[in-house]
């Protein structure tokens, strides 16, 4: 594993604006939070070689780490800048679509990687040392918390590490919770929605399915995967209004007398009464009874 790839990542040459605050705050914190997601698409064996395009699994994780230091930086996820930037510093290669060497962010849809990194990516120690590093490096105290929480990383290692534990860090812990939350719910259930089956993205990674609370977490401030449904935005907004719930037997049920639908697809969540919930082959993650029971004793409506 050459050792220079770790000193890379300590100089990332991201943008500076003292405005955002003093010592890690300064930094822009797009290439690190880029650097994080691949890091976990290697871990979880979804990183494909040596080509990469801005995939719905890469799209999540940047979005989801985005609302960590979002308070901080302000904006949307800009997910373009670094994926292609990062090519100056030979962690990859920016390609167009005909596979051409990209010159702008505007043309640049996928990357080759350097076979020196891919290799480290590859590499476990490497990818334990290379997010401390990323992570130390590039953001301020409150938002490494939410970072290592979002990452899966126990207040033991972490103190390993050397990282300052705060007592006042609850607001960013839940951040970072939410964001472990949401990628393994909607990674987990394949980007397909449970109630009707269906998925969309597009070629720049967005999709139309969220992580939706059961146990709604302003009550519960529980953020366990086995907590959570995979849903398309109309479906879930749908969930939380007690439109539609799941019965013991993972059927969904639905509460006719609480809505009117119209239009050419009126029967929409009124067809759906009494069909299973859509679990693809291969999904393991199921909700908890205790949490759909709760749903349908508090919010469902039926």
């Amino acid at each position: 594993m050459p050792p220079d790839w770790i000193s890379k990542l300590g100089k990332l040459n991201p943008n500076v604006r003292k405005t955002k605050g003093a010592g890690n705050a300064r930094f822009a914190p797009h290439k690190a939070l880029l650097l994080l997601c691949m890091i976990d698409l290697a871990e979880a064996g979804e990183l494909p070689e040596p080509e990469l395009g801005k995939t719905p699994e890469l799209r999540l994780r940047f979005d989801s780490y985005w609302r960590i230091v979002q308070a901080r930086w302000g904006g949307r996820p800009g997910l373009d800048l670094p994926f292609h930037h990062l090519g100056n510093q030979r962690f990859w290669t920016p390609l167009t679509l005909d596979e051409r060497t990209s010159t702008s962010p505007d043309t640049t849809a996928r990357l080759q990687f350097d076979p020196e990194f891919l290799a480290c990516l590859n590499d476990r120690k490497f990818r334990r040392e290379a997010r401390f590093v990323l992570i130390r490096t590039w953001f301020p105290d409150n938002e490494q918390q939410a970072l290592l929480t979002a990452l899966g990383i126990s207040k033991a290692d972490a103190k390993r590490e050397e990282f300052k534990m705060r007592k006042d860090s609850s607001e960013y812990q839940t951040k970072g919770r939410d964001a472990r939350f949401r990628i393994i719910v909607v990674t987990q259930y394949r980007f397909t929605c449970a109630l009707t089956g269906y998925g969309c993205h597009t070629n720049k990674g967005a999709t139309i399915v969220e992580a939706a609370h059961i146990h709604s977490f302003s009550k519960s401030r529980n953020d366990s995967p086995d907590n959570g449904l995979a849903l398309s935005r109309d479906a879930h907004w749908m969930f939380d209004e007690g439109l539609w719930s799941v019965d013991e037997g993972n059927r969904v049920l639905v509460s006719e007398e609480i809505f009117t639908e119209w239009g050419p697809e009126a029967q929409w969540l009124k067809a759906r009464r009494g069909k299973p919930v859509f679990y693809l082959d291969g999904v393991s993650l199921r909700p908890a009874r205790e949490h759909l029971a709760w749903h349908r004793g508090t919010v469902f409506s039926g």
